[in-house]
């Protein structure tokens, strides 16, 4: 019954996309399709194999500044006996009078689980099987330049087949422990006037969204969620940027240990091993300097610090993370401006990190 009402779920997002572009230009270009093999790391999945396709277009006049759609298809295997299948869109309306993005995908995977709060141990950590339906749904309006408004919409859907015996998630003091659904809705607003959406050399972003999930909407559990993004491109000369992301979550309310808010991963806190650290809020403040060495190769050197904090663990400067790291790219496409990224990480405490995936942490 619950993989139906997500394929439900999915089918309405599907069909409103397609009314909404039946109104719009035609396609101004012929679109582009490449498949190719899948290969990456991350401390959080040891190394993945698989395979994926992805298409480029443009909606509307050829000589406009619409930006460039893209569609996605992907299948994955790792290390750690995860299983990965998702599509994903990012689609500009003729003008970008509209933009649609979002995920749906199917997951049966490891996760990993320490407790909550700062001050877990590495000896608290524990592995849980899980099964994950998917469902990430944003619409944007444009309202003036480069400023739209919309909303927002997120599905979970957490099938727990096997915890560990006598374990953290065995004890039964976490919500969320047995599994569950996380269905949201709520508004949101975004500023964009970067010059790449892959790789910027100059611009800011910024973004806020609110998100209520409950009974009403199929959720198991009751709660808010305000989520705020905001980033700054600063080039220094040609060949020299400085970027800075500021990241916070703040969640009122009840929501499963699979929904707090975790640092860590290889795009917010390199260094730290995602969902370590979780808890109900989150605030992140992280820099990054890009140095185009060659056409086509560049390097990187980053720091961040994090928190995690709640009502019953308040927000402490002593808790506050840091990591650090360096790392080198090259740009597997010029037009696109995509990049393999390899970054080596720390923080102090940790073990060191190594990702290597695609496109930039932020």
């Amino acid at each position: 019954m619950r993989i139906s009402k997500y394929f439900i779920w999915a089918s309405f997002v599907l069909l409103s996309l397609q009314s909404v572009l039946a109104q719009s230009d035609s396609l101004s270009q012929k679109p582009t399709f490449a498949a190719l093999p899948v290969l990456y790391f991350t401390p959080e999945t040891s190394w993945a194999f698989g395979a994926g396709a992805i298409s480029n277009f443009k909606l509307g006049d050829q000589h406009s500044k619409t930006f460039e759609s893209q569609v996605a298809l992907g299948f994955a295997y790792t290390l750690f006996d995860q299983i990965l299948s998702f599509g994903s869109w990012r689609i500009f309306t003729s003008e970008n009078k509209n933009r649609f993005s979002g995920e749906i995908g199917w997951f049966d995977y490891v996760f990993f689980f320490y407790g909550t709060g700062n001050g877990v141990r590495e000896s608290d950590k524990e592995s849980f099987e899980a099964k994950l339906p998917r469902l990430r749904f944003d619409y944007l309006r444009q309202i003036s330049d480069n400023f739209y408004a919309g909303f927002r919409h997120h599905y979970d859907d957490f099938l727990i087949k096997k915890t560990e015996p006598m374990g953290l998630l065995e004890s039964g003091n976490f919500t969320g422990d047995q599994g569950g659904r996380v269905s949201g809705f709520g508004p949101m607003v975004y500023f964009d006037n970067r010059d790449s959406q892959l790789y910027p050399t100059t611009g800011t972003y910024a973004e806020s969204s609110i998100q209520y999930f409950g009974r009403e909407l199929g959720s198991d559990f009751r709660y808010w969620r305000w989520a705020v993004d905001l980033r700054k491109v600063t080039p220094l000369n040609e060949k020299h940027l400085l970027v800075w992301q500021a990241y916070s979550e703040i969640q009122v309310g009840e929501p499963p240990f699979f929904s707090l808010s975790q640092m860590g991963g290889n795009r917010l806190m390199r260094g730290l091993f995602e969902g370590k650290f979780r808890d109900n809020n989150m605030a992140i403040l992280q820099g990054e300097y890009r140095w185009k060495i060659l056409p086509r190769w560049g390097a990187v050197g980053f720091a961040g610090l994090g928190n995690t904090y709640s009502n019953n663990r308040p927000f402490r400067a002593k808790n506050t993370k840091a990591t650090y790291g360096l790392g080198g790219r090259f740009q597997l496409s010029k037009r696109e401006k995509l990049n393999l990224r390899l970054d080596l990480a720390h923080s102090p405490g940790e073990d060191l990190r190594f990702y290597l995936t695609f496109g930039e942490a932020f």
